[in-house]
């Protein structure tokens, strides 16, 4: 099934991104395995999923201008999640139709991922190519980076390039019918595999840019600034989701086929030397052409203990407006499109919506003067967060939700040979 996890991915990434590291100590690596696991569990009104995503990689540096790295991630989602999306007015008049219906949800997505960096000087080049595969969903992704240091390594400037290739698994519709009339995808049965004449593959392609500027002002205070853009063409909208349009059509959900995106951040790093503290402050803006805009604001404070250990609490705030095409009830007069236009969509992150998350997240690294066996030196780390979510018009059936809340354990652990 493809999955609209960017709630997940958004709030994974918040609750694990160390914004500017300081440079630490360390003697110089020949291999490294990360493991990384995270289970995101989220319980709205009427809805119970649980995405577990395990990850593991390796990275070799046989010579100091080159490093291989291979990577394995996947998520395993169970729960279930709304199928049919309707309109309060049309279930206030209709109160016997089946309006608002859930569906059970079993996916398995993998992605394993190759990567090189080459380096000369203070120049690195890296490219890493991406393959992602659910039952109903394919990816393919391709990376390019270039980064310098200038001006005594205070000075980091990268810029960077993804390309990627998506197939989605959609149903086939009627020769004459048109998108008010098109039936949602019932499962993923055949998709990929040839043996269901009812079964096709709509293309996505998303191109996407990013620059970065990371400068280190004083040995304490650090700051970085990232541009990002994307381009998406294509099929973009959740085969399986229907809506209520009006006269009580139930067509399947209907994107724009184009979306371009762009954000700007800006992250600031200060380390307390008598508190021993680490303060990091960040915030987003981002706005697209589905006249989605949003922002973010991001704290975190870590605390050093003693050496090796750390503990980190965390606050992130995101607010954004709905698209241009957002409703929660398609079905007002006449007009089978509703009063959206030609676009109409049950996705809950296209409304008007507000999170607000809370974590911590402890980490502690040990490099022993002597190796231990063949361990040059060990990072663990286990984290939490909490995310209270507040849907300005999202309900279900009509029904407000107002107890959306996500929470989030993560586990890492990083050996070096």
């Amino acid at each position: 099934m493809r999955l609209q996890l960017s709630s997940f991915r958004k709030v994974a990434a918040a609750a694990s991104l160390v914004l500017v590291a300081w440079p630490s100590a360390a003697r110089a690596q020949v291999v490294v395995f990360d493991t990384a696991h995270t289970i995101w569990h989220e319980a709205p009104t009427r809805t119970n999923m649980t995405v577990y995503t395990p990850g593991a990689a390796i990275a070799a540096t046989p010579a100091p201008w080159i490093t291989v790295r291979g990577s394995w991630e996947a998520d395993i989602v169970s729960g279930a999640s709304v199928a049919t999306k309707a309109g309060s007015a049309y279930q206030a008049t209709n109160p016997g139709v089946d309006v608002v219906t859930t569906a059970s949800v079993r996916d398995f997505r993998q992605a394993p991922s190759g990567l090189v960096t080459l380096r000369k000087g203070d120049v690195s080049y890296t490219a890493s190519y991406t393959h992602g595969t659910e039952n109903d969903y394919k990816s393919n992704s391709l990376f390019v980076a270039a980064r310098t240091d200038i001006f005594q390594h205070n000075t980091q400037l990268e810029l960077s390039y993804a390309r990627n290739w998506d197939k989605v698994c959609d149903r086939i519709q009627g020769v004459n019918d048109r998108p008010p009339r098109f039936r949602a995808l019932e499962d993923s049965s055949g998709c990929f595999t040839g043996d269901a004449l009812a079964r096709t593959r709509r293309d996505l392609a998303i191109d996407g840019l990013q620059a970065t500027w990371s400068q280190s002002w004083t040995s304490v205070f650090a700051t970085q600034l990232v541009y990002t853009a994307q381009i998406l063409d294509g099929f973009q909208s959740n085969p399986y989701r229907s809506v209520i349009l009006g006269q009580g059509i139930k067509a399947q959900e209907y994107h724009p086929s184009n979306r371009t995106r762009q954000a700007l951040a800006l992250r600031a790093n200060v380390y307390i030397k008598p508190l021993k503290i680490a303060v990091r402050l960040s915030g987003r803006a981002y706005r697209d052409t589905w006249r989605i805009w949003s922002g973010t604001g991001e704290l975190e404070a870590e605390r050093y203990f003693f050496e090796g250990f750390r503990v980190a609490l965390r606050g992130r705030y995101y607010r954004q407006t709905g698209a241009l095409f957002w409703s929660d009830d398609y079905t007002g007069g006449d007009d089978p499109l509703g009063p959206k236009g030609q676009y109409w969509t049950g996705d809950r992150e296209l409304s008007p919506f507000s999170s607000l998350g809370l974590g911590f997240r402890g980490t502690y690294a040990i490099a022993p003067a002597k190796p231990i066996w063949i361990i040059n030196a060990v990072k663990a780390s286990l984290g939490a967060d909490a995310v209270q979510f507040s849907y300005d018009e999202y309900t279900l059936g009509g029904t407000p939700i107002t107890n959306a809340r996500a929470y989030i354990a993560s586990a890492n652990l990083s050996l070096s040979f």
